[in-house]
């Protein structure tokens, strides 16, 4: 098992500081308005004020009552959504100033609270090959706190990757209508996952964030030789780097494109791409803003 020297109480504060910031800054914008599952059914008639928009006026409804009605309108429910973050060995790795896995829980934890904040319900769970921390959505500033608490637990980063059996527990565990986002760097994925994604699509509906290193799209120019280990076996290997940078990223191009096309054909309702290297903020702002152009 993989081991973190990592002092959660300190990462907490940092994450706690770092989410306000975000969140103050509105960087989610009205994220509410493109889900699928948020709405508003009509719940009953009302006599007219003149304080109503006059485009709530029932005329039909009002010529059959003798009065002029409007129409009231409540929402259909909260929304409840689900972090499904990838905690495999790969992600414990970064070329910049973040490792994967403390870029995705920063970013998480930032859209949880936004989440939180506007009323709705947020859970997580963190998968290698199997499922660790699992928080069914909740609301408030305990599951805020809770949820802090898993992202930054080392011991559930470990081991190899099982997208297959992270979904089939979703599948079993959550409510349907859940919202679920799915973030990992599609390195190292096992198993036949297309299936249990495109089942889940029919019960919820589910988006996809690939968090991806630099490295993990080329190898760094001028580099020489460099020791290379494989993650979830610890062979190492010495390799020139120069001799290999094209193979190198045309392996790693399809890897990606394969991950991507297979969450296509599971009828993933949107896929992100996002590098580590950049701010990930600006990158869940065009994310919502394409959904948004396309639900109008």
């Amino acid at each position: 098992m993989l081991k973190l020297d990592i002092d959660p109480k300190p990462r907490i504060q940092i994450l706690d500081v770092t989410t306000r910031g975000l969140v103050a800054s509105n960087f989610m914008g009205d994220y509410q308005s493109i889900f699928k599952g948020k709405g508003i059914s009509f719940e009953s008639y009302r006599e007219y004020t003149t304080t109503d928009d006059a485009e709530l006026i029932d005329w039909k409804a009002s010529l059959r009552a003798g009065k002029t009605l409007v129409r009231e309108f409540v929402e259909e429910r909260n929304l409840e959504v689900f972090f499904l973050i990838d905690a495999s060995y790969s992600m414990v790795f970064g070329s910049q100033v973040k490792l994967k896995h403390e870029y995705v829980a920063e970013m998480v934890a930032a859209m949880s609270f936004a989440i939180l904040e506007r009323g709705d319900s947020v859970g997580v769970g963190l998968f290698s090959d199997k499922v660790h921390g699992f928080l069914t959505p909740y609301h408030g500033i305990v599951q805020y706190r809770r949820i802090l608490r898993e992202l930054t637990n080392p011991a559930h980063y470990d081991g190899p990757c099982n997208i297959e059996e992270a979904i089939k527990v979703c599948i079993n565990r959550l409510r349907p209508q859940t919202i679920i986002i799915l973030i990992t760097d599609a390195v190292g994925l096992q198993g036949s996952w297309e299936h249990p994604i495109k089942i889940a699509n029919q019960k919820f509906e589910v988006l996809a964030i690939l968090v991806r290193d630099p490295r993990d799209d080329e190898l760094p120019e001028g580099a020489g030789h460099i020791v290379v280990e494989n993650a979830y076996t610890g062979e190492q290997i010495i390799m020139d780097s120069e001799k290999i940078r094209v193979q190198y990223a045309h392996a790693a191009s399809e890897i990606k494109e394969r991950a991507i096309a297979t969450l296509k054909r599971a009828r993933v309702g949107d896929i992100a791409v996002i590098s580590s290297k950049e701010d990930f903020a600006k990158h869940i702002i065009a994310f919502f803003e394409r959904r948004k152009r396309r639900w109008r």
